[in-house]
């Protein structure tokens, strides 16, 4: 068996890890960038024609995988539902089949109906966790992960008598921190390689805490402030939303959420997972509906997708009057709708990685709502596991070769094991 990293041995997102097995060929997910050329990667890139894309590196050379060629792998299988691990897609070719979970190809269809990402047809394949599967001549079992990305996954794969596992991005700090714990205990022990997500590597001095830690910390913060509370987050942060759920229901707030994020929490929860959402079994989720967003929901998706919240409907009017007693999600595209209900003397959290907040459209919605006599703060942890957690992930593990990706620092991994073999993209090498 054969090893190649298109990307990823030093860099964060976009990873494309291929696996080939005599004639056999598999590629463990097909991530878009997050930076070009050392900078964050401007969303105009993304517009621009495949040529242009291979020249510039968004799109690697691999041969028999994108529409222009003739298809020559097995299948693709997608970790989980960030674009940095599946915004190729696009360009695969249709007859290549994509491997991923019920929750992965629920986030990914909604990304594409509210134009979050572009749509594209997708080749799928469901898979369970901890159901093996095959996969060209591979045998790949998924084990569900703990991760900001709701039904993140690794993988265990094996042929020709090899074991490569693939940890995915994961964490141990979140609200399924046991999902670590058990991927310990059942994957296979002295794996020929592990290829393990490396993020935090080279950010030893970010601050990171438990979500339930984060939970108690936004009521302590929210304790006795008078005025509405507004979080910025990710909609499809499934863990962070429980995390402000469960914060409002011990302050005695009702928590409301836009639309979109009704959409998300709604058909997830008709997959069969115990989530809260806009129902009668959650009386305190309200559903705010901003007149852009409404609007492109009924034009894009139907009036079904805009007004099954109806009976969970809050106002601007009833936000305005109520404010005092909510924890709001709120973004910066949703100033018009906030400017009509009259908010004054709040408190703003922002709950996402520091990095996103440099762009001046986040900045000038920050300025706003300090014009109207907010006070902020910032309060979050990370999606991605700390050093520790990397550590015991090795330690329980035992594999032969570790194969640090999603990365800014592989060498630091060096220091936890003298297996620990770093790679250079594109490089091809046995497992």
């Amino acid at each position: 068996m054969k090893a190649i990293i298109y990307r990823g041995t030093h860099e964060i997102g976009g990873t494309l890890i291929e696996l080939s097995s005599g004639d056999s060929r598999i590629l463990l997910d097909a991530g878009y960038p997050l930076f070009l050329g050392g900078k964050p990667i401007e969303d105009s890139v993304a517009k621009k024609p495949p040529e242009e894309l291979l020249e510039m590196g968004v799109l690697p050379r691999i041969s028999g995988l994108y529409k222009w060629d003739e298809p020559n792998f097995d299948g693709i299988i997608i970790s989980h539902a960030h674009l940095d691990h599946y915004g190729l897609l696009k360009y695969v070719h249709p007859d290549i089949p994509v491997y991923l979970s019920a929750g992965t190809k629920t986030l990914i269809e909604i990304s594409q109906s509210f134009n979050i990402c572009e749509p594209y047809a997708i080749n799928a394949r469901l898979f369970k966790m901890y159901k093996p599967m095959d996969v060209g001549a591979f045998r790949v079992k998924p084990y569900l992960m703990d991760h900001s990305a709701f039904d993140a996954a690794a993988f265990e794969i094996q042929s020709e008598g090899k074991t490569v596992i693939y940890s995915g991005d994961f964490r141990g700090h979140g609200r399924k921190a046991v999902c670590l714990d058990s991927f310990i205990k059942e994957a296979t022990k002295e794996a020929d390689v592990l290829f393990t997500e490396g993020t935090m590597l080279s950010r030893s001095d970010e601050l990171t805490i438990t979500e339930s830690e984060l939970e108690d910390g936004i009521v302590e913060k929210l304790k006795g402030k008078t005025g509405i509370a507004l979080v910025q987050l990710s909609s499809q942060n499934i863990d962070r939303i429980v995390t402000l759920y469960r914060a409002a229901l011990k302050l005695g707030k009702t928590f409301v959420v836009d639309v979109y994020t009704a959409n998300i929490l709604h058909e997830l929860n008709a997959l069969g997972n115990n989530i809260p959402y806009p129902s009668a079994s959650f009386d305190r989720i309200k559903v705010f509906f901003p007149n852009r967003l409404t609007t492109m929901i009924i034009n894009r998706m139907g009036v079904k997708y805009a007004w099954r919240f109806s009976h969970f409907k809050i106002t601007k009017k009833q936000v305005e009057e109520r404010q005092n007693e909510i924890i709001m999600l709120a973004r910066p595209s949703m100033k018009k709708d906030l400017g009509l209900c009259n908010l004054s003397n709040g408190f703003f959290v922002y709950s996402m990685w520091n990095g996103y907040r440099d762009s001046q459209y986040q900045k000038a919605f920050e300025a706003w709502l300090k014009g109207l006599g907010f006070q902020s703060d910032y309060v979050h942890t990370s999606g991605h596991a700390r050093a520790v957690d990397i550590k015991k992930l090795i330690d329980g593990l035992n594999p032969k070769k570790i194969v640090p990706i999603h990365t800014l620092a592989p060498e630091a991994i060096l220091g936890y094991s003298d297996k620990a073999v770093p790679q250079k993209d594109g490089v091809p090498f046995d497992v």
